[in-house]
């Protein structure tokens, strides 16, 4: 039941994918952009070189409001690094609506004023490292010694979360699996987590994923053994409970998902549960993907939650019962369907 359907989920994922590339770029009708008014942060855009992917690159800053205070010159700030999704860009958090919860949910003291960063990852890179465009690196390399150098950010793991929404939420569960050591949290929402084995692949995700290059990274026809390496859910199979068990994790997906990432997203819990790695996972009734089905309104709160207990250092136990709504460190056995 589960390969029929996460077959059924990547065919429409693949097919989506095709329409949404050979559609004119919605999202940069900017100058109509209603201003976003911000009570507890400021906002600017920089670039910075990054050696990995061979240019400069753009991201969106959020500082606290009063991170300029003299009175703050010696304050190490908590960071997080938030990866978009496909076809997106450091500014989509910025101007569909993330923005605003952020800043509310740290005026409301969910999250402790941070250094909160947008990164660009490219419009379909999947954050994965290619032979001439390192982009995971350019997230755990380049961003992270441009934070440090640039502002006033902490260099430990339980002051550093990193986030991120469809593939910007499939690349944050990867890197955080597989390099605990930079982040202690992580966040996704409705991650493109999909099955193990990459014969059961439908040929048109097959085919997309040549046109976007990642024959690079898992070759052609895909192999398994790369695509274990870059697949949450192999990952979490794979990966040392003991080490899974040192981070936050959070994830979330609706039912209504367009793509149908609620499947791949509850194998990502099984594994998680049966391995006894303490996690939270919320499964939205009627939740849709994304920006578009307002997911923030319904997510953003939550994993904000989960990530302040950490950098508040406090045990966890507030957050996860704040993320969950009922606090089960280790998921529900049968998700708990969360009403809209």
């Amino acid at each position: 039941m589960h390969v029929r359907s996460l077959s059924s989920v990547l065919t429409l994922f693949a097919v989506a994918a095709t329409l949404v590339a050979q559609a004119p770029d919605r999202g940069r009708g900017r100058r109509d952009a209603k201003p976003v008014e911000l009570k507890n942060l400021t906002f600017r855009t920089e670039t910075f070189k990054s050696e990995a992917i061979g240019r400069d690159n753009e991201i969106g800053v959020y500082l606290p409001k009063d991170y300029d205070d003299p009175k703050n010159k010696d304050v190490k700030w908590p960071l997080v690094v938030w990866l978009h999704g496909l076809f997106e860009d450091h500014m989509r958090f910025h101007e569909r609506g993330g923005a605003e919860v952020l800043d509310q949910c740290v005026g409301e003291g969910k999250l402790p004023p941070c250094v909160f960063v947008s990164a660009n990852g490219g419009r379909t890179s999947m954050y994965f490292n290619r032979k001439d465009q390192r982009w995971e690196d350019l997230i755990t390399v380049d961003l992270l010694e441009h934070l440090n150098k640039t502002y006033r950010v902490s260099d430990k793991r339980e002051q550093r979360a990193i986030m991120g929404v469809s593939m910007g939420g499939m690349a944050a569960l990867r890197i955080a699996f597989t390099k605990p050591e930079l982040f202690g949290a992580v966040g996704a929402h409705s991650a493109a987590v999909f099955g193990e084995d990459p014969e059961q692949l439908p040929e048109m995700l097959k085919k997309r994923a040549k046109d976007f290059g990642l024959d690079e990274v898992f070759g052609n026809p895909i192999q398994k053994e790369p695509w274990q390496k870059a697949n949450p859910l192999s990952l979490a199979n794979a990966a040392d409970a003991k080490a899974l068990n040192t981070l936050r994790i959070y994830f979330d997906a609706g039912t209504d998902d367009r793509y149908g990432f609620a499947v791949g997203n509850n194998l990502l819990h099984e594994a998680l549960d049966k391995k006894g790695v303490s996690h939270t996972w919320r499964l939205i009734e009627g939740g849709g993907h994304s920006w578009g089905a307002h997911f923030q309104d319904q997510t953003l709160p939550y994993s904000f939650a989960v990530v302040g207990q950490m950098f508040a250092g406090k045990d966890g136990k507030a957050g996860k019962e704040a993320a969950s709504d009922k606090g089960d460190a280790k998921g529900d056995k049968e998700p708990k369907k969360i009403p809209r």
